[in-house]
């Protein structure tokens, strides 16, 4: 199940079960869960179904959600007493929809009237395309971050070919874009890429996208893994999720030098190697040193954890955090530990015990109690709530 993050203004198509956040500037938030999946493409003889719930991901109160095509509204759900929708809606594709692209836009209310709307964006062809897409032998799956990867793709067409595209992480890469075939039925199609520092330890995902004259897709996805070509001085941890207090799912400690995560049971035992603490509190997440008190006074106690509790740790290691702003290609071209250290020295950002409450895209700096540097991104969370967990990516020094 993969989380999405993205602000208001930026629409993009998605077909995972748990797959949005949407977020405006004024942090009203929430998570869009898509119970059955949204194709990206369909016939004039199918049904788009929408099934979808929406969960708060932030402080406000949400009041409805409406979902409409073009302007025109085709279904309307309030909130319930707990906070969240689930909106059903079905919609039946018509003959006068074949070459178009249906935008169908949620938008998201709360009590103060701030708005929040995510598109999807859903093809309809006139019957599944007859497209044959086929990959040589020996297509690599795994390249280093300074080689190139090169090869040709054979597509056969039942009907002639209108494009041949390429898209990387939905971004079209229009260098690759092909439009023009002497054989309008096939073409040998040549990809390829050659990746930057920011795709190292990185599996990329692309998207063959063909389309012929009748306005038929085709979609083939290749996925290629970067391997770091020289040995970094940081580690990279990518895809850890740390759990709020309540997490059934993952644990609220971090070893930044290993890129553990451990559970409370049993926490006293494993205090020496935890740097950072989560807990979930006030309508947001929060990252901490094990020093700070009110994780120890309020959340992780003796009541509520026995044994477990942080009172019984023998050690509780001070690590120093700076909450910065830091947009994620910034994030994925730092490749030395210098970057990183460096990245700490010259911010004006107090040091502080806590990060606060972190949102999706957040980022800290920190300092640990072995003076290594390390700098967190926040991807994603799987709810705001004391059960939920925060997907992050860190890198830190050796």
């Amino acid at each position: 199940m993969t989380i999405f993050s993205f602000f208001l203004l930026l629409a993009m198509i998605s077909c995972t079960k748990e797959d949005d956040t949407l977020q405006e500037i004024n942090a009203f938030s929430v998570i869009v869960t898509q119970n059955v999946e949204i194709p990206y493409v369909v016939t004039s003889k199918d049904e788009i179904v929408f099934d979808i719930t929406i969960s708060p991901n932030s402080d406000n109160k949400i009041k409805n959600a409406v979902l409409s095509l073009d302007g025109k509204e085709l279904q309307s759900v309030s909130a319930s007493s707990s906070n969240d929708i689930t909106l059903k809606y079905t919609y039946k594709v018509m003959g006068n929809d074949i070459g178009k692209s249906l935008i169908f836009r949620l938008t998201v209310i709360d009590e103060e009237d701030h708005i929040v709307d995510k598109d999807f964006t859903i093809y309809v062809e006139s019957a599944p395309a007859d497209i044959d897409v086929i990959f040589p032998s020996g297509t690599p799956s795994e390249i280093k971050d300074d080689e190139l990867v090169d090869f040709n793709i054979t597509v056969v067409s039942e009907n002639d070919l209108k494009y041949i595209k390429t898209f990387l992480n939905g971004e079209e890469i229009t260098s690759l874009t092909k439009d023009i075939f002497n054989n309008p039925k096939e073409d040998i199609y040549k990809f390829s890429y050659q990746p930057t520092i920011a795709d190292a330890d990185k599996t990329l995902e692309f998207t063959i996208e063909i389309m012929d004259v009748m306005g038929n897709i085709q979609r083939q996805p290749y996925s290629l893994f970067i391997e770091r070509s020289q040995e970094a001085d940081f580690n990279a941890y990518f895809n850890v999720n740390i759990g709020a207090q309540r997490s059934p799912v993952a644990g609220p400690f971090f070893n930044a030098s290993t890129g553990e995560v451990y559970v409370t049971e049993g926490s006293p035992a494993q205090s020496e190697n935890i740097d950072l603490t989560t807990y979930y509190g006030s309508g947001a997440f929060h990252l901490t040193s094990p020093t700070f008190n009110n994780i120890a006074n309020y959340i992780y106690t003796e009541a509520l954890f026995g044994d477990d509790a942080m009172a019984k740790w023998p050690v509780r290691k001070r690590t120093f955090i700076k909450r910065i702003e830091l947009s994620r290609v910034d994030f994925d071209f730092i490749h030395s530990s210098a970057q990183i250290e460096a990245l700490y020295a010259e911010s004006d950002i107090p040091e502080s015990d806590t990060s606060l409450g972190l949102p999706d895209n957040g980022v800290i700096l920190f300092k640990t109690a072995s003076e290594l540097y390390g700098v967190l991104y926040v991807k994603s969370r799987s709810a705001n709530a004391n059960t939920g967990y925060i997907t992050v990516d860190v890198k830190v020094q050796k």
